[in-house]
């Protein structure tokens, strides 16, 4: 299979195309930023370049996107509308004219937004949870999802979304705590990615793609109020090495991600959790 990957300097983006290739994948890698995952310098606003480059492709896995973290940096909302939206329409245009006919879109989690917002319990979060979004960064993931929609239905493209998890750089401390309930390792976002390489849907899916947790539906009160009882009841290990480290336990867990469905359908299972970087500490 011939696979082009949008984003290939990013985080998740070059962890793909790296993972794929280990695992016999031919693949091109996509980008306005050289690097050594970069194999095409293109913008994705380009449409006639962007054509030219996804000609003999088997599937395109678009991760290119303008984050949450340039709306921090004040991005103005037309360089998100423009890249995450037109971008992606570019794209979801050159599958139909080259006959690309698998088309993995990774937005994220974040775009539940305001539906995360509870202060007496924390939110369990699948794919059933309302999308409520918070700025123009969810705005322009949601509409692209659409996109991915329209295009499965009235197109026959098979369009998929996977909602990452959060895989932001931080310190040891708080990567470790963000596993627990809503973080991603790029390498499990890679091998979901790759399984849905490989399936084809009767219908439209979105994916919850992150970590796994121990917490169930009748901790959610105790998560918001009184984590760390809950982290020492399912992981009485996590105290010995937290004092070690000097580390905290998160006071207030306000969300958890919930995998359950792309377990169902693509048989992930994430391996570098809260457990396993527990157990290399």
């Amino acid at each position: 299979m011939r696979v082009l990957v949008t984003g290939a300097s990013g985080r998740l983006g070059s962890v793909t195309l790296d993972h794929l290739r280990k695992h016999g994948y031919e693949v091109l890698g996509l980008d306005i930023v050289p690097s050594a995952t970069t194999d095409l310098l293109i913008d994705i606003l380009d449409e006639g370049t962007v054509l030219s480059a996804t000609k003999n492709i088997d599937a395109i896995i678009h991760t290119a996107a303008i984050h949450g973290k340039h709306f921090e940096l004040n991005y103005p909302r037309r360089a998100f509308i423009d890249v995450n939206i037109y971008g992606t329409l570019n794209l979801l245009n050159a599958c139909i004219a080259n006959k690309v006919p698998r088309f993995l879109y990774t937005s994220t989690t974040s775009i539940y937004g305001d539906a995360m917002v509870d202060t007496e319990k924390a939110i369990w979060v699948d794919e059933e949870l309302p999308v409520k979004p918070r700025d123009i960064y969810d705005i322009t993931k949601q509409t692209a999802e659409q996109l991915c929609r329209d295009f499965f239905y009235r197109e026959g493209l098979q369009a998929s979304v996977y909602r990452v998890g959060r895989f932001l750089p931080e310190d040891e401390n708080l990567k470790l705590n963000h596993r627990l309930y809503r973080g991603l390792d790029e390498r499990d976002g890679a091998r979901g990615l790759q399984l849905a390489l490989d399936k084809t849907f009767d219908e439209f899916e979105i994916f919850n793609i992150a970590s796994t947790s121990s917490f169930g539906k009748d901790d959610l009160v105790e998560l918001k109020h009184n984590p760390v009882a809950l982290i020492r009841k399912y992981y009485p290990q996590a105290e010995a090495v937290y004092q070690l480290k000097g580390w905290e336990f998160p006071e207030s867990i306000d969300r958890v991600y919930v995998c359950d469905k792309a377990r169902r359908y693509l048989g992930y299972e994430p391996r570098f959790t809260f457990d396993y970087l527990l157990d290399r500490l």
